[in-house]
């Protein structure tokens, strides 16, 4: 979330009332997605209000400054922190409504200790020292901050009763929630490695927003020798004027495999043209060069973000065989497969041919149960464009390979000639 407003004066030394807790009021606060990539997956906070002075305390683990120091090279690192913030409810609801985001409250059926314990542990959790926690996507973030914090006053609860298997993976909620975003959508898609496609449970699946509201309407607690639910009430502060998000992500495997399957048959078609025709192999080349470009410097990024950085979703990315690191080397031969020069025409060859073998064994492996990222739609796509890109150069060599009949002048200008 973007930098709160000012917050409210402390309360932080006040006394203590002779009955803790007995005239706090607790809720969650369930803040619908926004526009902004950083919004599409929804928000949460903590809500405090103290009857005995009528003052409430919106407490939001979702707060970073975007102007912060070094917070590109932190983000690309991994080692970016967020922190708890405070802000009133009101200047919360405004700012919501703002962006259009919805707002919904579930009141919590706590007792007036276990509310006085969480306002105590929310106010130790917000001093200077505490405050700041080095974010994770899915296990350490706004929403299971909430839930850890909540779940530490009922014993447990919440842990107990989210054993169950989640309805998707991790990788299924981030591809549905940002399929409005398709450059989003891909570029994560692409970036993110196995670990996203384990199973996991529903206590896991609580790292969004709106799964952990749905999850607490499960959760029951003892009241007076009685089980009763954790959720007292809910009720909808704003309700956003937006379409609903996905409740599957997209299949989109068939337009990968179309756009992969044109994208290598156009550029075979262009080499095996450029044989005898300098302008297809001009526009061999300059699909050789982008081939490279992309691929090479994407695969080149997920080895980097393996080595360097604390990115763990990234780690150990089936990617790498379909977007070879090497095909970088492309663009730099683009200028001699233009003018035909047998080196840059081998050269290109040897490149694409690797990472067509490469991208063919990852397909191949997927039968191993230790090759179970789903990436299908990357394969669909990397494979028939490498293989096209191969088949172009191994054509534009065929005449170096076998020669012509010098004696029956074709008309056109051999490979070789500006």
């Amino acid at each position: 979330e973007a930098e709160p407003p000012a917050e409210s004066p402390n309360e932080d030394g006040a006394p203590e009332p002779e009955n803790p807790g007995e005239n706090l009021t607790v809720g969650v606060l369930t803040f619908g997605p926004g526009d902004h990539p950083f919004f599409r997956f929804g928000h949460n906070a903590i809500y405090v209000k103290d009857g005995s002075n009528g003052k409430d305390r919106v407490y939001n683990y979702g707060t970073f400054a975007f102007r912060s120091k070094g917070i590109f090279l932190r983000f690309w690192l991994g080692r970016f922190k967020y922190r708890l913030s405070r802000t009133s409810l009101r200047s919360t609801i405004r700012g919501y409504e703002r962006r259009n985001r919805s707002v919904a409250m579930q009141e919590l059926n706590l007792t007036p200790a276990q509310r006085w314990e969480l306002h105590e542990f929310l106010k130790w959790n917000r001093r200077k020292a505490n405050r700041y926690y080095r974010y994770h996507y899915y296990r350490d973030n706004c929403s299971t901050r909430v839930r850890d914090a909540i779940d530490r006053v009922i014993g447990g609860r919440i842990h107990q009763a989210s054993q169950g298997p989640g309805s998707m993976t991790f990788r299924d909620h981030t591809l549905r929630l940002t399929a409005g975003l398709p450059s989003v959508l891909v570029a994560l898609h692409v970036v993110m490695g196995a670990r996203i496609d384990q199973p996991i449970t529903e206590w896991e699946e609580s790292f969004l927003p709106e799964q952990l509201r749905r999850q607490l309407r499960k959760v029951t607690v003892i009241r007076d020798g009685q089980e009763q639910p954790l959720v007292a009430s809910e009720r909808q502060l704003f309700e956003a004027d937006r379409k609903a998000s996905l409740e599957r992500p997209p299949q989109w495997s068939v337009y990968f495999l179309v756009a992969g399957v044109t994208w290598g048959a156009l550029m075979a078609l262009a080499g095996r043209a450029g044989r005898r025709r300098r302008a297809a192999r001009i526009v061999t080349a300059l699909g050789l060069g982008l081939v490279g470009l992309v691929f090479g410097t994407l695969g080149i990024g997920f080895c980097l973000l393996w080595a360097l950085t604390d990115h763990e979703v990234a780690y150990a990315n089936e990617n790498i065989l379909h977007l070879a690191p090497w095909l970088i080397g492309l663009p730099a031969l683009a200028l001699g497969i233009a003018r035909g020069r047998p080196w840059a025409m081998r050269g290109a060859f040897v490149l694409t041919a690797a990472a067509a073998a490469t991208s063919a064994l990852g397909l191949v492996l997927k039968i191993l149960p230790w090759f179970d990222q789903h990436n299908g739609e990357i394969i669909a796509f990397g494979l028939p464009v490498v293989a096209g890109a191969a088949l172009a150069t191994w054509w534009m060599m065929t005449p170096l390979h076998r020669g012509r009949d010098s004696s029956k002048p074709t008309g056109h200008t051999a490979p070789g000639s500006w």
